[in-house]
């Protein structure tokens, strides 16, 4: 009994010196009027929780491809919130618009960090286009708090899951560096706080045990949820499983589709040398072979 309270105790202290560290970070925004990237999940609703109560004046921007997941979920966690909601579904032909425009300022070593890009740039846009000049996200949440499923083989290795940290958080400084560009395309500022050192530091001196529970925990970032619990994220919002933006908004799957239509199947992509339609579909994009406006049959 003694242990069990001591541990309780533990965890409570924990989650307030997690929130004051949220707020902290949150504060650093200098300007007191943003927008926030917003998918309706715990991340990023925390930052838009953790912003409006200092009382920024916070619109929240949702992008959506295939997918409508996003927009529905963001939708009704931003009557909760009572936050104004800037959405956009976006076609086939503007997402390759993006692609097309991202591709000439941006420098990718994978697909993921292209589509990242690309998600932003959409959300850069309709920020512009409302006069909205900052844009914030809640990237590196994720990084610092066993979001990812690959922290499952590390559960029980505390220095091992250390190390990825350490690791996913400086490939997330160097992805926002080229989201950066993205930004000043639209003429935005685009501000990442929890990829601060100080949080960082912080956020890596949690024990695993208050984030990952297991191998077999599809849920994690524990100690995260219990904080947005506490600053007043609807449950909705704190206990929504992870899944990555670019999967969430439907760009993934939007950009197979526009491979497709233009004629590069799996079978044509290997015999390029490619191992995938998507791959030999970028790699015509950045040869400058394929020209906008799409005039692909549907």
């Amino acid at each position: 009994m003694v242990i069990a309270e001591a541990r309780k105790l533990r965890s409570a202290n924990i989650v307030e010196g997690l929130t004051e560290k949220i707020r902290e970070a949150v504060k650093s925004i200098s300007v007191n009027e943003l927008g926030v990237s917003f998918s309706g999940g715990v991340d990023s609703s925390i930052l838009a929780v953790s912003c409006r109560d200092l009382g920024k004046k916070v619109t929240l921007i949702t992008i959506g491809f295939s997918s409508m997941r996003d927009i529905e979920v963001s939708r009704e966690v931003s009557r909760e919130l009572q936050l104004p909601l800037l959405y956009k579904v976006l076609s086939l032909e503007e997402l390759e618009e993006g692609i097309a425009s991202t591709l000439k300022i941006v420098k990718f070593d994978r697909l993921v960090l292209l589509e990242l890009a690309v998600c932003f740039y959409f959300v850069f846009k309709i920020a512009s286009e409302h006069g909205i000049r900052t844009v914030a996200s809640a990237n590196g949440l994720d990084e610092l708090f066993c979001g990812y499923d690959l922290y499952r083989r590390y559960s029980n290795d505390e220095k091992g899951a250390r190390e990825i940290m350490k690791a996913l958080i400086e490939t997330a400084r160097r992805d926002k560096a080229e989201i950066d560009k993205v930004a000043a395309l639209w003429n935005v500022n685009y501000e990442s706080p929890f990829l601060s050192e100080r949080f960082v530091r912080f956020a890596l001196n949690i024990p695993l045990q208050y984030k990952i529970r297991g191998e077999d925990d599809e849920l994690r970032k524990h100690v995260l949820r219990e904080a947005a619990l506490k600053i007043g994220v609807p449950r909705l919002a704190a206990m929504r499983r992870k899944k990555a933006f670019q999967y969430s908004s439907g760009i993934h799957k939007a950009i197979g589709k526009l491979a497709r239509r233009r004629g590069y199947t799996k079978k044509r992509a290997k015999d390029l040398g490619y191992s995938g339609e998507v791959e030999a579909y970028i790699k015509a994009m950045l040869s400058a072979r394929i020209h906008l406006p799409s005039q692909a049959a549907e």
